[in-house]
């Protein structure tokens, strides 16, 4: 019956679902390792592969920074930057940065091109040397964005590297890793019961690469364009530095990964008798506050990558619900005669 003690007619001990689970996690660490040699040789691609998005987002970041400065500088004449300029500067990727330049200096391009190579010269400090000021031109010029970021330690990119190799093997590994922890799970079931594992461990990969897609597709490039954005609003530069920015770029997927769990979870939960469809439907706000809770947790200090996670959690949990309510048993396991239901 569905009320039954899960464990009453097992013949393992507490000891023994121990050894089981130890088993479990030594077989998934051989996996794990094995998707670490995989990922040591992805992980300066990876590395590279991710940054992708922040270069994307920096030259937006500084072309609208570069247009709006533009704008400003030229209110007084009620002239403002065409499209064809900003699709331009898109396209070169450059951004426009204003400059004070001698006169002197320019002339001789033509006259003596030799000096300007000339440090001594460039450097004179003596009178006829210096530049007048009053003779200076204020001249607005296009250079290129440098929308990289920053590494402030030595170790900074040999830690990034590790982290990229381990994240390139915990995906690699998580068809090995997922069946050994359902493996384990199985053996507490009933014998018809472990037949749940063929079902559980495609949908539960299937969620995982989900979710994983979700955030590095969609919701990593809307984060990252909305902290730019409100530090822009709050008149703050960005200059990303290495570490922060690849540990939220490398462990943003996982976290949505793991936390795409939800609907299985929720169907093992009401098939062990824990909880019921009812209680679900019953609770679901405090679900809900719940679920704005974790994405709290499992995401970066930021609104966006926030509700980036709970708006779909919020889908998949009632999708959860249509599981245990519509998905027959049958779908899942075919109990053999004489085997307890």
């Amino acid at each position: 019956m569905k009320g039954d003690d899960l464990f009453e007619k097992s013949s393992m001990t507490f000891g023994e679902h121990l050894e089981e689970l130890r088993v479990a996690l030594v077989k998934s660490s051989f996996w794990l390792a094995g998707g670490m040699l995989i990922g040591l040789l992805l992980a300066t691609k990876v590395v590279a592969y991710m940054q992708g998005p922040l270069e994307i987002s920096l030259q937006n970041f500084y072309k609208k920074q570069s247009i709006r400065e533009m704008n400003e500088a030229n209110k007084a004449s009620g002239a403002e930057v065409s499209t064809d300029l900003e699709t331009w500067m898109k396209e070169k990727k450059v951004v426009s940065q204003t400059f004070w330049v001698d006169p002197a200096r320019l002339d001789l391009r033509d006259s003596q091109p030799e000096k300007l190579n000339d440090p001594n010269f460039l450097a004179n400090a003596d009178s006829e040397g210096l530049p007048d000021p009053a003779k200076m031109l204020k001249l607005r010029m296009f250079v290129g964005v440098n929308a990289s970021t920053e590494a402030l330690g030595l170790q900074e990119p040999f830690m990034i590297w590790l982290k990229a190799a381990f994240v390139v093997a915990f995906i690699v590994a998580s068809p090995g890793i997922f069946f050994h922890l359902w493996e384990f799970i199985s053996a507490g079931l009933y014998p018809h019961e472990r037949r749940y594992v063929y079902f559980f461990l495609p949908t539960s990969l299937l969620l995982f690469w989900s979710g994983a897609s979700l955030a590095f597709f969609v919701i990593f490039q809307m984060v990252i364009d909305f902290l730019l954005e409100f530090n822009a609003s709050m008149g703050i530069g960005a200059s990303p530095r290495l570490t922060d920015y690849m540990s939220f770029a490398l462990f943003l997927p996982l976290g949505f990964g793991i936390a795409f769990q939800l609907p299985l979870a929720m169907l093992v939960i009401e098939r062990l008798g824990i909880l019921s469809i009812e209680t679900y439907v019953s609770q679901w706000r405090i679900a809900v506050l719940a679920i704005a809770f974790i994405s709290m947790i499992l995401t970066p200090a930021d609104m966006a990558s926030m509700i980036g996670m709970a708006v779909p959690l919020v889908g998949l949990y009632f999708l959860g619900i249509a599981m245990c309510k519509y998905l027959p048993r049958s779908a899942m396991q075919t109990p053999a005669s004489g085997e307890p239901r």
